[in-house]
């Protein structure tokens, strides 16, 4: 029982970052090709060509550093993990993902305090609240630590072997 919920939580976050990350790149494209067909095509430039897609860039790179650790696609220098022995992998990637939690939470937490500064303005160009974008970095990094939590729990329990959590290599 507890098993299936494990993996089923796991799937659930991974299709959650995957459907958001496909979304906000497909987003992006469809403004940013809009805006230099308007430009050059139609003559008439929209106002918010610059602004919407640096914004949607941004929330994009939280959303998509979240993903990234989801898919063990994240920095890391995993050459000598493989050399050592399966109980010190185990140890490394604990210590590592507690790291990752800890900063996580703390970018969660005072990302959240600054967000909050930002309710009541829009963006300036177009009448999109500011906020909308700003709380994408502790939306970000919440998920982080949710995945590093997982990771904790998983390499400790057994669950995870450590060379599933290996970046995939070419």
């Amino acid at each position: 029982m507890s098993l299936t919920w494990f993996k089923r939580f796991d799937q659930w976050i991974f299709r959650l970052l995957d459907i958001t990350v496909i979304l906000l790149s497909g987003l992006l494209l469809l403004l940013l090709n809009y805006a230099v067909f308007s430009r050059f095509v139609l003559n008439s430039s929209v106002s918010w060509s610059e602004e919407l897609p640096a914004h949607l860039l941004a929330v994009l790179t939280f959303i998509g550093a979240a993903y990234l650790t989801k898919i063990n696609e994240h920095l890391g220098f995993d050459s000598v993990l493989r050399l050592m022995p399966i109980a010190w992998q185990r140890l490394v990637l604990c210590i590592n993902y507690l790291f990752m939690l800890l900063f996580a939470v703390a970018v969660c937490y005072f990302g959240a305090i600054a967000s909050l500064g930002f309710h009541g303005r829009s963006l300036i160009s177009i009448d999109l609240p500011l906020a909308l974008f700003r709380w994408a970095m502790p939306i970000g990094f919440a998920l982080i630590a949710v995945i590093s939590t997982y990771r904790i729990v998983g390499l400790i329990s057994g669950r995870t072997h450590p060379s599933d959590l290996y970046p995939e290599t070419d």
